[in-house]
């Protein structure tokens, strides 16, 4: 039997594709993601984070059960910037109205493509609306009792964080 810790592992290789892939045709850079470590606290490594709630069942040898899940993508300032920049063909150097939604189409499209992998692997999904944090050492609240893995991303734009959780009823 498959366990949640099991799940978890392969629940989270989609996501990693999908940002790889995201940000090659929408931000024109490769993404080099490091080893995943398990977060201890909520504080956002980055100064903005794209929050991205999914919830849905899984199913696996005949069973079905509920599940939850969060993915939060998190950004310095500096490469949300270059992020934008790139997305919008623009140049961008501080935070505001224009750029604010940026986070969130990408969290958007990450979870779309890795909604579409996941449907293969026996997940069914429901997507929340993003939503966007702004701010030095802002908090992230994640769902009550999930591990949370942190994965470093490096980019030519500079670091990004991606987090999941995920849980099973």
């Amino acid at each position: 039997m498959m366990t949640a810790k099991n799940n978890f592992i392969e629940f989270s290789r989609p996501f990693i594709e999908a940002a790889k892939n995201v940000f090659e045709t929408m931000v024109f850079t490769k993404l080099d993601p490091q080893k995943p470590t398990i977060k201890q606290d909520n504080r956002s490594k980055g100064d903005v984070s794209a929050v991205l709630g999914l919830n849905g069942e899984v199913e696996k040898d005949g069973e079905k059960r509920p599940y939850r899940a969060m993915l939060v993508l998190s950004w310095p300032y500096d490469t949300y910037f270059k992020v934008a920049s790139a997305m919008l063909m623009d140049t961008f150097t501080e935070y505001n109205d224009e750029i604010q939604d940026v986070g969130g189409e990408i969290a958007n499209m990450i979870m779309g493509n890795a909604k579409r992998d996941l449907a293969g692997l026996g997940y069914s999904s429901n997507m929340a609306i993003p939503s966007m944090i702004e701010g030095s050492g802002h908090t992230i609240k994640y769902p009550d009792g999930t591990i949370v893995i942190l994965i470093p991303i490096n980019s030519a734009h500079g670091p990004m964080y991606m987090e999941l959780c995920y849980s099973e009823a």
